[in-house]
């Protein structure tokens, strides 16, 4: 009596993993989000910036693209220590790479990079 209702078990087990492995393969990839400060520029020529804010950029660089293009962060409207709390918000995304430590250069470089460049 028992063996009916095993077989039946793994029938039923089997062909729900088929249906939802036949689902998935079907489903759209997910498109990333484009903001449209994804579409500006993705570099800043920092060569007039001093060299300590030129090796912040090359950390901002390193650090910011993980997630996102360049373009996003060097594009965007923030000013002064708005910077600080959008930095501080990435950081706390897995993956981000972001620690105290490397996010205050980068904070420092992004609030004299929106005071240079705005002028």
């Amino acid at each position: 009596m028992r063996e009916p209702v095993v077989w039946i078990s793994v029938i039923l087990v089997i062909s729900l993993m088929v249906i939802i492995t036949v689902l998935l393969v079907r489903m759209p990839p997910a498109t990333p989000k484009i903001y449209p400060a994804d579409k500006g520029p993705n570099f800043i020529d920092v060569s007039t910036y001093s060299p300590e804010m030129q090796e912040n950029y090359k950390l901002f660089e390193q650090k910011c693209s993980r997630c996102h293009t360049l373009a996003r962060a060097i594009n965007s409207e923030f000013v002064g220590e708005e910077w600080r709390r959008y930095v501080y918000k990435m950081m706390r995304k897995p993956g981000s790479g972001l620690t105290p430590k490397t996010s205050e250069p980068i904070i420092k470089f992004l609030i004299y990079d929106s005071q240079t460049r705005r002028k």
